[in-house]
Formats: structure tokens, C-alpha cells, sequence
């Protein structure tokens, strides 16, 4: 894995690459039909990172594999975003990193037939998220050329969206969760004793609200 340098980088992967947070993040935030599929009790993380060195300081990423119930394999892709605003762009940012997790996965022998890969954007800016979750809502073109341009959607947890008693899973995921959708609030302070009710690696990750400006 990189050198992970920033703190809000740090704080995301000390929290969801336990693997028990990571098998609550999946179970609570991924459609019920695509968990329904998965044995998760089969959840590994993998040490690989997909971000550029020039992008890391707006995007952190964790990638899943999961084996399913048929026997197969898939892989869960999550990229978390830093910045205080959505990225217009994100979609091709997955697509580039999915590409590369792809081409890892032949040089494993892990393409027999190539598993799917699964895209979750988790976002906690200042603005509401209003980029399209479609890849090819990027393009505006004739519709005799849509069939030559990739498509997939990416699922989108948008932690603004939740309320404080909305936000699911077990204590810790739900605590990190707070403390990554409230870092931008003016009253952080004030709410900071509230979310502090957790586990203490939680609170020892070194992070502080400038960190995510």
C-alpha cells in the first residue's frame, strides 16, 4: 500500500480496511439484491491502491474481493472523496481504476471469466452531490454513438444525505461515518463529545477538521 501521508486518507483506511467494518459497510450500504449474492464471510481487503500520486490528495480508495455464492468471485471498489465538492468528473476516474483492477485480475488468473467490479463513491462535501451517476451522462451525443461508449453506474453514499439516527451499521462504522459527514460543520466542536461515544481507535486516528479542507 503507499505511503498514506494525509490524515483524512489515514482516518479512511485505518477505519474500513478492518475487516469487520468493512463486511458492515458492505452489508448496510450496497443493495440488498447484490449482498444477497455474496458470501460475506469471505470479505479480504486487498493492499492495492488505484489513485494516481497526483489525485491523492482528493481521493482515497479500498478495493474488496468477496467470493459469491455461485462459486465466482467479485470485487467491491471504494473511492472516497476528500474534497468539499463533487467532482464532475468521477466517473472517469472509476473507470480508469477499474480498468487497472481488471488487468490485475488477469495477471492473477482471476479472469476465467473477468469478475465484476462493484464502484462506491462516499462523499461528505459541503454541497449536495449532483453529478449523474451514470458514466455516460459525461457525453451528449447523437444516439446512433451511444453504443460505442462504455456504461456502468456507480453507487453513491452520500453521507450528507443521512441523518445523525439514518446512519447504519455497527458502532464504529457509524461513528466514523459522523465524523466524516460533520468534519465541514462550523459546530464540529460542539458535536464532537457526542461522536466521541466510540471506539477509542476511532478517535486515535489524528484527524482534524482542517484536515479535509
Amino acid at each position: 500500500m503507499a505511503d498514506i501521508t494525509n490524515p483524512h486518507d489515514r482516518f479512511f483506511k485505518e477505519v474500513l480496511s478492518r475487516e469487520e467494518v468493512a463486511r458492515d459497510f458492505m452489508i448496510h450500504y450496497l443493495p440488498p439484491d447484490v449482498v444477497s449474492l455474496f458470501d460475506m464471510s469471505s470479505v479480504e481487503i486487498r493492499k492495492d491502491s488505484f489513485v494516481e500520486k497526483g489525485l491523492k490528495e482528493y481521493f482515497s480508495d479500498l478495493l474488496y474481493c468477496v467470493d459469491t455464492k455461485d462459486g465466482g468471485l467479485s470485487y467491491v471498489y471504494v473511492l472516497f472523496e476528500h474534497k468539499s465538492y463533487p467532482e464532475r468528473l468521477i466517473s472517469l476516474h472509476l473507470l480508469r481504476y477499474m480498468a487497472r483492477i481488471w488487468e490485475q485480475a488477469v495477471k492473477l488468473g482471476e479472469s476465467k471469466p473477468l469478475p465484476p467490479v462493484i464502484p462506491v463513491v462516499v462523499y461528505h462535501g459541503r454541497s449536495k452531490w449532483k453529478v449523474g451517476l451514470d458514466f455516460q451522462d459525461l457525453f451528449d451525443l447523437p444516439e446512433a454513438l451511444w453504443v460505442y461508449l462504455p456504461d456502468f453506474r456507480y453507487l453513491l453514499c452520500d453521507l450528507t444525505q443521512y441523518s445523525d439516527e439514518e446512519m447504519r451499521g455497527a458502532v464504529t462504522l457509524k461513528a466514523a461515518f459522523l465524523l466524516m459527514k460533520h468534519i465541514f460543520a462550523a459546530d464540529l466542536a460542539d458535536r464532537l463529545p457526542g461522536i466521541s461515544k466510540i471506539p477509542r481507535a476511532v478517535c486515535g486516528a489524528e484527524i482534524d477538521k482542517g484536515s479535509f479542507e
